[in-house]
């Protein structure tokens, strides 16, 4: 294992020199564009964003996962099954294009006609480079990767920056989303191993076994979709762009380090547990490492949040943001569960077992369907609370009895690998909630909020260094 263990090291350190890097591109660009644009274009742009990643779901049919699982693949079927992307995003641009005005029906929102056009434009470009990311992350090569992505990200945020101040409103998010992909696919296709490109060549019999787990890949994708933007789906259907606007900015706050710090875990641990799929023992070891690691770098981060929420609204988006402020508290409760629960993806792959994963998204959408449903007639703050009672009540229990049928994790080694990062983590929020309130510190200024955050973070780090340093020094150099 030394060599995927040396692997491992270097993909942390691209993946998330690429993760922080392309994360700050986007609280840069959110940051200048909440100041430009309207809470009503940014509750357009989510209505869209559902309607993109629902469809983004069907775009590989689901194949990409099933190139990194299964260990050996001729360049006849790479060939074939690129050949087969290309034509599904083809497809997928046209029923887009077609069924704009019904998405604009549904909404009762005319301008998403013309802006679902441009949506759909993106299942154009996609696919020409997408199986090449695929193999790079198979293959652990991740200082390609994250430099290309480093570089679509900086092209992306300068043209829905530039596009916002030419005063193009919500066409500046699409036409940032647009020359993002528009440039990771070139620079895919260029940097790329020549030997992976494809040639003309397709047969149907290449596609066996992949298109079996794709199928349950695409149903669980599109669902664990659905699932996840179903509280933005309803709540711009039932109370409207402005509201939608107001959650959709509490929401991407709350995900942006959760965005920064997945693919770091994600993208290592899929390609590294899939190579060691047939030993539980050391899956387990690896995956309780992992969820060390991400309890260890996230939790002080949401409590933080939490804590801290009215200042920070205050500072990154002004005052007409505030009545978020509320939501975002509640979503930030989601955190904790969606940063130490998003490995189980990784470990269904790993093992092969897509049908899973797609029977547990099934439970996922119908719950979260009700607990959205009956949130609305509360707010937007309702809805926040219906997703944190239904995933902490009954999701998280589900999610855990998976990894004890698949690895046999027992409850206590699961909930030691995670505990003391959360009891370290409540006592630096007391200890920051009262410095910030019972100390007479402004909640409006720069100082104050950078003070607060400097007395958590040592206070956290003195927590965690005294009482699991060597667990610390394990996980900084990678061994079990």
């Amino acid at each position: 294992m030394s060599e995927l263990h040396q692997k491992a090291t270097s993909g942390f350190k691209w993946t998330g020199i690429s993760s922080v890097t392309t994360t700050v591109l986007q609280l840069v660009q959110l940051l200048v564009l909440a100041r430009l644009l309207a809470p009503e274009d940014f509750g357009l742009m989510a209505m869209l964003i559902v309607i993109i990643g629902f469809t983004q779901s069907f775009s590989d049919l689901g194949i990409s996962n099933a190139i990194i699982h299964y260990q050996k693949i001729s360049r006849e079927q790479l060939s074939s099954l690129y050949w087969l992307n290309l034509v599904a995003g083809g497809v997928i641009f046209l029923i887009l294009t077609l069924s704009a005005p019904l998405i604009g029906l549904f909404y009762n929102e005319p301008r998403l006609t013309d802006l679902t056009f441009w949506a759909a434009l993106i299942f154009l470009v996609i696919p020409v480079g997408q199986q090449f990311q695929v193999l790079l992350q198979k293959e652990l090569l991740f200082k390609q990767l994250s430099t290309i992505e480093i570089c679509s990200s900086l092209a992306g945020a300068a043209t829905a920056i530039i596009s916002a101040y030419s005063g193009k409103g919500v066409l500046s998010l699409l036409y940032g989303q647009l020359a993002n992909a528009v440039c990771k696919s070139i620079l895919l296709w260029v940097m790329t191993d020549p030997q992976w490109r494809p040639f003309f060549h397709f047969r149907l019999s290449d596609l066996k076994g992949f298109l079996g787990f794709g199928l349950y890949q695409m149903g669980e994708r599109s669902l664990n979709f659905l699932g996840w933007n179903l509280d933005k789906m309803i709540i711009g259907l039932m109370l409207g762009s402005h509201t939608l606007g107001l959650y959709s900015i509490a929401y991407q706050l709350v995900v942006k380090p959760f965005q920064m710090f997945n693919p770091i875990i994600t993208r290592i641990t899929t390609p590294l547990f899939s190579k060691m799929q047939t030993d539980n023992e050391l899956l387990r070891k690896t995956f309780l490492n992992m969820v060390r690691f991400t309890a260890l770098a996230m939790f002080p981060v949401y409590i933080g949040m939490i804590v801290l929420a009215q200042p920070l609204f205050l500072l990154l988006f002004g005052e007409q943001w505030l009545p978020a402020v509320r939501v975002f508290q509640v979503l930030a409760l989601l955190g904790f569960f969606y940063s130490i629960g998003n490995l189980l993806g990784s470990l269904l792959v790993g093992k092969g077992r897509p049908d899973i994963g797609f029977n547990f998204n099934v439970v996922v959408f119908f719950l979260y369907g009700i607990a959205v449903w009956i949130g609305t007639g509360y707010g937007m703050e309702g809805v926040a609370w219906g997703l944190v009672i239904t995933t902490g009540l009954i999701l998280f229990p589900i999610d855990f009895w998976i990894r004890w049928y698949l690895i046999q994790m027992r409850p206590m080694e699961y909930l030691g690998a995670f505990a003391p990062m959360l009891i370290s983590g409540l006592l630096m929020g007391g200890l920051v909630y009262m410095t910030h309130h019972y100390m007479g510190l402004s909640g409006d200024t720069i100082q104050s909020l950078l003070f607060s955050i400097f007395i958590g973070g040592t206070a956290y780090f003195s927590l965690i260094y005294f009482w699991q340093k060597d667990a610390v020094f394990r996980l900084w150099h990678l061994q079990e």
